[in-house]
Order: structure tokens, then C-alpha cells, then sequence
């Protein structure tokens, strides 16, 4: 097999295979209102009914992780799908993030997900008790700038609200601080996505590299001899269940939010408030 990208590590894949199907018709603002816990347990595109589009962008999803598919090949894929289904986008919001056909739409939903598996994947390697002790620190830093310049947001004060230390211009903060869980929290930051991972927001551009342990002690970060207790977020449990049982504790937590229901088609709806 000839592998178009590096193979991944299997916490990335593992954060995909706990996630169920959800198809439903809310919008990107409804999803803040959701309990990260259920957010990492769903595969959903807001406004997308489908279960056949939702299985296909999973599928390739984890195609690109594997190695197996590149995005631009996704991306067509997924277009060839919605041609097939009859899709036809609203002529006001043809060609931006509401038209599910537009490269736009379709590259934000494949580049996002695939970002938080590998997001995920890199902070549970560095939960490793070994590695948390050489590399106990790590740096919010920009990876890449947006498309449109005019939206790049101010990072610096996020990380500021959140309670994160400056050094110089530089955001670090040990692997365990809680600022890593704030970046991305809905409450604090409306286009949070809930992890203590990046990404933290939509197409942020932000991303963290590990700070050794020496550099770590000079910034007076950790002092020497100190060793951090491990803060992974274990899905061991959950990939033994079987995926009935998973979509079924999906389904039921969606309902006990009381923020919408399924209709017959097994569909979730938000309830929409004045």
C-alpha cells in the first residue's frame, strides 16, 4: 500500500471510533450549547440530515488519517455525493459555509475533524508518563494565518482570559494547566469547540509544540525534581462498547439536555429560543 501521508497513532483513530452518527438539522451556534462530553462523542455537520453524507465524510476522514486519501481527493468525493443525492444549494448561500457542496464547507468540515483527532491524539502521547516528565510544558503558538487576514483573531487575549502566563510574547504552560481546557471552552469563547486540544476554535491557525523540561525549569515553569500527575482522557472503556450501545448513550445524553429532540427519522432538532 503506498501512503500518501504519515501513519497515524492510534489515539487519533480512537477518538473517531467512539463517535457516533448524528444527523441534524442545527446550526454551528446550537452545538455550543452541548456538553464537550457529547460533542466528542458525535459526528455531526451542522444542517446535515444525512446519514449517508455524515458515514461518507467518517469514512474519509479516517481515510486521511490512515494515509489512504489525500483532501483534495476528499474533497471531490464529497461533491460527487451531494451531486448524486440531488443536492442543490440556496441561491444566497451558494458558495460559502451554509452550501454544503462548496469547497469552502467541505474542506472546514474534513480539515477540522481531522485536526482534532490528531489534536487529540498528540496531547494523549504527551499524557505518557514518561514523556510528560521530559516535555511537561507545551506553547500555544501560530501554525498558519487565515485565508482572509481581516478575521485572524486575537489570540493573545484569549489566552489571557483563559489565565495563561506570558513569557515575553511567547504562551506556555505546563501540559496539565487548565488554561488548555478554557482555550476551547464554549462559555468563555463562542467559537470554542470544547477540547483542551487544538483546535481549540474553528480554523484558528493555532496549534501547540512541546517545551522540554530544562527550558521549562529556566521560565520557572516547574521546578526540578516536581513530577505531574497525568491527566489522559481514556476512551478504552468506551471502544469496547459496541456501537449500539455507544449511538444509544449518545442519543439518550441528547435528550437529557433538553435543548431538542429526534423525530422519527432519528434526526436531531434543536428547539429554537426567541
Amino acid at each position: 500500500m503506498i501512503l500518501l501521508a504519515p501513519m497515524p497513532f492510534l489515539e487519533a483513530l480512537d477518538s473517531r471510533e467512539v463517535r457516533s452518527l448524528l444527523p441534524t438539522s442545527g446550526r454551528t451556534r446550537d452545538f455550543a450549547a452541548l456538553d464537550t462530553a457529547i460533542k466528542q462523542r458525535a459526528m455531526f455537520s451542522a444542517t446535515v440530515t444525512s446519514t449517508k453524507l455524515l458515514q461518507k465524510y467518517d469514512d474519509l476522514i479516517n481515510g486521511i488519517l490512515t494515509g489512504q486519501i489525500d483532501q483534495a481527493s476528499a474533497r471531490v468525493t464529497i461533491m460527487d455525493l451531494l451531486e448524486e443525492m440531488g443536492y442543490v444549494a440556496d441561491p444566497n448561500n451558494a458558495g460559502g459555509l451554509q452550501d454544503l457542496a462548496s469547497p469552502r464547507r467541505i474542506n472546514v468540515t474534513l480539515e477540522t475533524n481531522v485536526d482534532m483527532a490528531r489534536g487529540y491524539g498528540w496531547r494523549e502521547q504527551g499524557m505518557d508518563p514518561d514523556v510528560l516528565d521530559e516535555f511537561p510544558a507545551q506553547e500555544l503558538f501560530r501554525a498558519f494565518g487565515p485565508s482572509d487576514p481581516s478575521r485572524q483573531r486575537d489570540w493573545a487575549t484569549r489566552w489571557a482570559k483563559a489565565g495563561g502566563e506570558f513569557f515575553g510574547e511567547r504562551m506556555i504552560a505546563l501540559k496539565t494547566d487548565s488554561v488548555w481546557r478554557k482555550l476551547g471552552d464554549p462559555e468563555l469563547f463562542p467559537d470554542g469547540l470544547g477540547n483542551p486540544w487544538p483546535p481549540f476554535a474553528f480554523h484558528s491557525g493555532m496549534d501547540v509544540r512541546d517545551i522540554g523540561r530544562d527550558e521549562a525549569q529556566s521560565l520557572g515553569i516547574i521546578q526540578p525534581n516536581t513530577e505531574l500527575l497525568p491527566q489522559p482522557i481514556d476512551l478504552n472503556a468506551e471502544l469496547a462498547a459496541k456501537p449500539d450501545v455507544r449511538a444509544t448513550w449518545l442519543r439518550e445524553a441528547l435528550l437529557e439536555t433538553g435543548l431538542g429532540e429526534f423525530d422519527q427519522q432519528g434526526i436531531f432538532h434543536f428547539r429554537r429560543t426567541a
